[in-house]
């Protein structure tokens, strides 16, 4: 399958990545760092901070300045891995390219602003009975949902050639 025929996976991709770029704006501009806003009182709130860490602000808070490079170095091969497998699957793996579309607009999403801020923005807060989630944004909640796809299409087992 050429890159012409996959164009509308690639605007799949550049929709997420908008959606994304769009969400973190908005709550960089209406919300102050460290400020919340209650959306379900007791469930999930608006809290606007900041990951210069890897994955759950795993690294967050390490001293060197160096953490923050390496992963955004990791971030940008991820994505180059995404791309290979991307442009290698066939026409018939829609599921599979949907979910690679949603991997690869979500890492991009990130991936923009780890290079022009140096960090990512998080702001979706999620807790149930007192047990708190990682704060997260709109990329992480496409990159989970691409990779969810992505497990059950291998599970199902019709397209591997990839």
């Amino acid at each position: 399958m050429t890159l012409t025929a996959k164009k509308k996976y690639l605007l799949l991709s550049l929709a997420v990545v908008l959606l994304d770029q769009l969400s973190k704006w908005m709550i960089s501009t209406h919300l102050p760092l460290y400020g919340t806003r209650e959306v379900l009182p007791g469930f999930f709130r608006l809290w606007h901070v900041r990951n210069p860490g890897a994955v759950w602000g795993i690294l967050s808070s390490h001293p060197n300045g160096l953490v923050p490079k390496i992963i955004t170095i990791l971030s940008i091969l991820s994505l180059l891995l995404i791309v290979y497998y991307f442009l290698r699957i066939g026409a018939q793996c829609r599921l599979e390219l949907v979910s690679f579309s949603f991997i690869l607009g979500g890492a991009a999403g990130n991936i923009i602003d780890r290079l022009r801020l140096g960090y990512v923005v998080d702001f979706l807060d999620c807790s149930i009975k007192g047990r708190h989630w990682p704060t997260f944004n709109v990329a992480d909640s496409f990159i989970s949902i691409g990779v969810a796809i992505l497990i059950l299409s291998l599970w199902r087992g019709k397209c591997t050639q990839f």
